[in-house]
């Protein structure tokens, strides 16, 4: 039981340093105006987390305490529904001493202000990096309905292995919330809050694209686009000048202007910024033309605001025991951005050109929940395993699996509650999907059922495959420390307004690679026609 904390050159000192009898404080790693950040030991899972430390305001009531408390598992609950690589995870939250304490993923690196003061601004290419990163993160918390609202350097944590990961929902809010029952006032810190949230409204997905311009910004040039002495000078300059041009940004200078224009409607989509962020990672310019404020003709497609009508971006964890032990980005993803007409990548990846079609706002063919472990028979699975597998076995969260010793099927919902979504929704979430699978340096999994023990292994980016469903993308998983041969492949597709996970196993060496994600292609072809038998017949 954690007895007592008291305040020694500035940092919280824990006498007692074990929280909910698993997490032991061993130092702290930061400290800022909301808390702690310390190092502890999970000594239940044997890993090392952070605990960062909500700290109560002195003289508070009882009331304004329980607010402090109620906010802080807000935040814990909205980033644990946010699955993205480049979203912390929160493991757990605890309250001790009516002191709440949220126990998250622990981070090797420093903050992208810390990074800056402390070395120099960053080049142009890293930074176009780390606003690929983020601008993903922000897609999937968008298109799960949750405006960040925050979004600064303070904020930004910057990896060892390179990799921009986006902390603190603290003031997050979520689309249809009702917040007029917590505190009413601005937080955040005034150079990167859009301007229309200074005004008093209340702001979109837009504003997060203000405050990530600001951001990377700051990260290039050194100083906020609006300096200032204090903080109500840097609203009132915010409000009413433009920013300062410029003076390193190089190329990066022109997308950087256009995302901190005042009028939200006239900042450029999200896929125009990832597009155009993701040709300056790799030293590209001329890959986006500049964004016309002009407004559109009627032909053109508006952008979607904020609205509770997918999952997020990351695939969410196995059924299988999954345990990240580290990652190390091997490359930048172009981040697809979400409009009422919707992008479709096409055939020959996402460098080539691209089309617009519309998809139905209606929901879609599927209102009900479908039996997954119906959509492959146990004949059919056999023929993909060494064995008969018999009946596929329901997974608890909805999905279907069929094992056999040395190989499996396993079919699974990439999100929960699609069951009358729409189609245009359902490829949102397909779009986040692919996003967020994003290259690994090492991860560890196993799956008893398969004779799978804890392996290390490591993820590839996504993948072109032959058409399934409406839309379909693959990736693949390699044994990572010894033979270092393909053990699985997923396929990714969509159909209507559902979106599922296909994945085909063998870890025993019976079959190579090609073979493996052939296996994944004709197990989701299985998938997608049973499904359109399904909705033929309605």
């Amino acid at each position: 039981m954690l007895l007592f904390a008291m305040m020694a050159n500035g940092v919280s000192r824990i006498d007692t340093q074990v929280l909910a009898g698993r997490y032991r404080l061993l130092n702290p790693l930061g400290e800022g105006g909301a808390g702690t950040v310390w190092l502890a030991a999970d000594e239940t899972l044997g890993r090392d987390v952070a605990v960062k430390e909500v700290r109560i305001p002195p003289g508070l009531d009882a009331a304004g305490r329980q607010e402090v408390c109620a906010a802080a598992l807000r935040e814990a609950n909205l980033a644990a529904r946010l699955k993205h690589p480049s979203i912390v995870t929160v493991h757990d939250v605890v309250i001790e001493q009516e002191r709440p304490w949220l126990v998250m993923e622990l981070l090797s690196g420093a903050s992208l202000e810390q990074t800056v003061r402390d070395r120099k601004p960053l080049p142009v290419h890293q930074v176009a990096r780390v606003g690929v990163g983020i601008l993903s993160a922000l897609g999937a918390a968008h298109a799960a309905g949750v405006v960040h609202r925050d979004v600064k350097p303070g904020n930004v944590f910057l990896t060892r292995t390179g990799k921009a990961v986006l902390t603190d929902f603290g003031i997050a809010v979520v689309d249809g919330e009702i917040t007029s029952g917590r505190t009413d006032h601005l937080v955040g810190s005034p150079n990167y809050i859009a301007p229309e949230r200074l005004r008093g409204e209340r702001g979109g997905p837009a504003s997060d694209l203000w405050s990530l311009g600001a951001t990377l910004y700051f990260a290039v040039e050194g100083v906020p686009p609006h300096p200032a002495e204090t903080p109500i000078a840097a609203i009132g300059r915010v409000l009413t000048e433009p920013p300062r041009p410029p003076e390193r940004a190089g190329a990066l200078g022109p997308l950087l202007m256009l995302m901190l224009d005042p009028a939200p409607e006239a900042r450029p989509s999200f896929e125009e910024a990832a597009r155009s962020l993701a040709d300056l990672t790799s030293g590209r310019t001329t890959g986006t033309a500049p964004h016309d404020p002009r407004p559109a003709p009627p032909s053109a497609l508006p952008a979607l605001p904020a609205r509770d009508t997918a999952e997020p971006a990351a695939g969410r964890p196995r059924r299988r025991t999954a345990l990240w032990i580290a990652a190390e980005v091997a490359g930048v993803l172009a981040v697809v951005g979400i409009t009422f007409g919707v992008t479709f990548l096409s055939a020959s990846g996402s460098t080539a050109a691209e089309k617009k079609v519309r998809l139905s706002e209606n929901p879609g063919a599927f209102t009900t929940p479908v039996n997954v472990c119906a959509l492959i028979p146990a004949a059919t699975a056999a023929r993909l395993l060494p064995s008969s597998p018999g009946e596929g076995k329901p997974t608890n969260d909805g999905g279907c699996q069929w094992a056999v010793s040395g190989a499996g099927l396993e079919v699974r919902l990439s999100a929960d509650k699609q069951w009358g979504r729409s189609p245009r929704q359902a490829h949102e979430l397909f779009v986040n999907r692919r996003n967020g699978v994003i290259p690994s340096g090492e991860n560890a999994w196993s799956w008893p059922e398969i004779q799978a023990g804890l392996r290390s292994s490591r993820s590839t980016a996504p993948r072109t495959v032959k058409p399934v469903g409406d839309e379909a993308f693959g990736y693949d998983v390699h044994e990572n420390r010894k033979t270092g041969r393909l053990e699985q492949s997923y396929v990714i597709v969509r159909v209507d307004n559902l979106v599922l996970d296909v994945g085909y196993s063998v870890v025993d060496g019976s079959k190579d690679g090609p073979a493996i994600q052939a296996g994944a292609h004709t197990a989701a072809t299985w998938v997608a026609n049973a499904l359109n038998k399904q909705k033929a017949g309605k």
